[in-house]
């Protein structure tokens, strides 16, 4: 098969395709869903790599979310069904994670690495096999890629660095929100570039911006930086919640 010719539904009957789909999860505050339009185009790219057609527009079902409750809102597309889902869910409340690198590895060019795709069992393993809130992930150059189940950023004199796409990591909504708002520094990066590391912070939509406080036994504080993006995110969200609700 050509590399740019689309993997095609085989004819005739249901077919076993498994983990091939992709997917979307929202966090929902108080019946209010966050970045809708983003997700909607994230999983817009990631269904048109798989080949897959979008037929239910999630976006028209936001007013069916349980009025008043916190969640997650999932949306899933695959070749033979889509469906979304609700699960309420509140907030941790932690402050800051800890993070380790973990012994698996992704593709950089592979799928499952650069999109959220359902095939999702390495990043999962990986947060098996630390003892830490989060897992790092490097591609199989040794290059830093992500967090299991985030985008990873740090901050090293007046740059702020975060891997590129190239490098096997997702290009999350939350990920793509910093990077609007500050000059991020992207590349391929060895693992051994964290050693000179003033401030790490994780991303994705649920957790928001997290700050890493410890990294293989090193302490760090909730730097400038950090508190910095958090509070813009913060105000940015009311403000979105705020227009909504005078809608």
């Amino acid at each position: 098969m050509k590399r740019s010719e689309p993997l095609r539904m085989p004819e005739g009957g249901r077919s076993f395709f498994p983990g091939f789909g992709v997917f979307e999860t929202l966090r929902v505050e108080k019946g209010l869903p966050q970045f809708v339009e983003e997700h909607w185009q994230a999983l817009g790219e990631a269904a048109k790599a798989l080949g897959i057609d979008r037929k239910v527009d999630f976006r028209r079902r936001a007013s069916g979310l349980p009025p008043g409750e916190t969640g997650r809102w999932r949306w899933v597309v695959t070749w033979e069904d889509q469906w979304e889902s609700f699960a309420r869910e509140s907030p941790s409340g932690r402050v800051a994670y800890s993070l380790e690198p973990a012994p698996q590895r992704v593709g950089s060019t592979n799928w499952d690495a650069r999109f959220k795709t359902l095939s999702y069992l390495t990043h999962w393993q990986a947060r098996r096999a630390v003892a830490s809130d989060e897992a790092l992930l490097c591609n199989e150059r040794g290059e830093i890629a992500s967090g299991a189940c985030s985008n990873l950023f740090w901050v090293c004199g007046q740059s702020i660095f975060t891997p590129a796409p190239e490098a096997g990591c997702r290009a999350g909504v939350v990920r793509g929100w910093v990077m609007g708002r500050c000059k991020v520094v992207e590349g391929c990066f060895p693992l051994a570039t964290l050693e000179e590391a003033e401030e790490i912070f994780l991303t994705n939509s649920w957790i928001g911006i997290m700050p890493v406080n410890r990294y293989l036994g090193r302490a760090f504080p909730i730097g400038p930086v950090v508190r910095r993006l958090r509070k813009e995110l913060e105000a940015a969200l009311q403000g979105t919640t705020s227009s909504r609700k005078t809608r």
